[in-house]
């Protein structure tokens, strides 16, 4: 089923601090405790509902839905962002967020109580011992969308769609070593989720995370970040102008472009371009106009600008939502076409995340959720489609037309980012040929048992020094050439 909910999440990434357990539940497969192992009551559930109707109905709704800055609950946004992360980071976000108009302002325990009863609207099960309100408790409680002991991998061969798998997709060799920790960030901030790197023609490293946790709401950080070369930090800005920064693009000029992808009160569901300096330059759409249309964007994941200032933005995110479009603007930021609509066909899409474009000026979406990467024209003729790079997350092409492909989510479980067969991690190949030349691994232990790990955006210096950034594992990555 490629359309199960796409987990449990608070809307767009990764929050901060969780609930606990008092009794010890079952382990999953790698000895963690999940959101599957009955980790509340019934009772704390029914505690937990009278708190929330109490003190959060008012803004996340009676459905746990959200409205405006407060975010989803329940459903596959809440499932997808926060799927791969612990309890703990959900606590913690809960009690720094909730209620929207006095945070912090309820006790661990109803806190606690009331993340038991997020857990039972979610379906998850209820158990024989409270989900705990310690910390280092709740650190150790894996949120995860899906049920692990029911969805065990096949036995050898994976699976028929394996078998289609085509040679050297997870087998090409692999010349890169792997860095991290290279970045230097200000005393006293954390690395958050992020899928947005980029390096621009003085070799800085630009990175927009998400203010240290999975999303920018109620946070004061800057999260749009410049690093030498070296990883120095030099300075950042955006503070309380973005939520959930998805996509990063570096123009011809060094101009910094971000889509927002969530959408609240006056702010998000956007694109933004900003001078070196952090001035705001320009909007692309409706400031908090969550809308599919000729001026505004549901979901914008990706934007890229032409090398003649054409602009290209890539829109929807959550297949729910039933918007799957790339929208063609005039340098000067004049809609002119559209195309792309929800579905698997050729020419439609389900979730185009990401953008490059090759000499030749083609337009590579990369169709996530098809797994594969289609090529188009400028005006929306599809001219091919790849499925040799596995689930895009990231794609970008550079001057000599090589491409990069990042997969972070290609899981064997049904459900969400089923890819049997294939391995999470970046191919490189031609954009000429479409031939896989070499492939990343992503070293992420269990896989199977996570919506993301590994590198999502990626970005290519002159060097070929490949750049990654990560939601799952919250940081920046490069893989550079062994020989170099």
């Amino acid at each position: 089923m490629k359309r199960l909910a796409k987990a449990v999440a608070l809307g767009g990434a990764a929050a901060a601090g969780v609930l606990a357990l008092v009794v010890r539940a079952p382990l999953a497969e790698d000895g963690s405790k999940t959101t599957w192992d009955g980790i509340y009551t019934e009772a704390q559930a029914q505690r937990g509902q009278a708190a929330y109707t109490a003190s959060c109905m008012k803004c996340h709704g009676p459905q746990l839905t959200g409205t405006g800055e407060a975010k989803p609950l329940a459903g596959p946004e809440f499932l997808s962002s926060w799927s791969g992360l612990t309890m703990g980071d959900l606590f913690d976000r809960v009690r720094t967020t909730m209620p929207l108009d006095a945070p912090k302002s309820l006790d661990a325990q109803s806190y606690a109580d009331i993340l038991a009863y997020v857990l039972k609207f979610n379906g998850f099960p209820a158990g024989q011992g409270e989900l705990d309100r310690r910390a280092e408790v709740l650190a150790g409680v894996r949120i995860e969308a899906f049920k692990p002991q029911a969805r065990a991998a096949p036995a050898s061969p994976v699976s028929a769609a394996a078998a289609d798998t085509p040679a050297g997709a997870n087998d090409a060799p692999n010349p890169y070593v792997t860095e991290t920790g290279f970045l230097q960030l200000p005393p006293g901030r954390a690395m958050g989720s992020t899928s947005a790197v980029a390096v621009d023609s003085q070799g800085h490293i630009w990175v927009a995370d998400r203010c240290g946790a999975n999303d920018c709401a109620g946070s004061t950080l800057d999260p749009i970040m410049e690093f030498a070369s070296d990883g120095r930090f030099i300075r950042a800005f955006g503070g309380g102008m973005l939520l959930f920064p998805h996509g990063l693009f570096i123009d011809a000029q060094d101009h910094i472009w971000i889509t927002d992808g969530h959408a609240a009160p006056g702010k998000g569901a956007d694109v933004l371009e900003f001078g070196q300096d952090g001035k705001l330059i320009r909007t692309l759409g409706k400031p908090g106009v969550s809308v599919a249309g000729p001026d505004s964007f549901a979901q914008p994941n990706a934007v890229l600008v032409a090398p003649d200032g054409t602009i290209f933005v890539a829109d929807g995110h959550d297949v729910e939502r039933h918007v799957a479009r790339i929208v063609k603007f005039s340098p000067d930021g004049r809609f002119l076409t559209q195309w792309g609509e929800p579905g698997a066909a050729a020419g439609q899409m389900d979730v185009p995340h990401t953008l490059a474009m090759d000499s030749k000026g083609r337009l590579f979406v990369g169709d996530r959720w098809n797994n594969r990467v289609d090529i188009y024209d400028q005006n929306g003729k599809l001219l091919d489609a790849w499925s040799q790079f596995s689930r895009p997350s990231g794609v970008y092409i550079d001057r000599n037309d090589v491409l990069y492909v990042s997969d972070s989510e290609s899981r064997t479980p049904e459900g969400y980012g089923h890819h049997p067969g294939w391995k999470r991690g970046v191919r490189v190949g031609s954009a000429v040929t479409g031939k896989v030349t070499a492939f990343i691994p992503d070293t992420y232990a269990t896989p199977d048992k996570t919506a993301t790990s590994g590198a999502e955006g990626i970005w290519v210096d002159p060097h070929g020094v490949i750049y990654g950034g990560q939601v799952g594992q919250r940081a920046v990555v490069r893989y550079r050439l062994a020989a170099h």
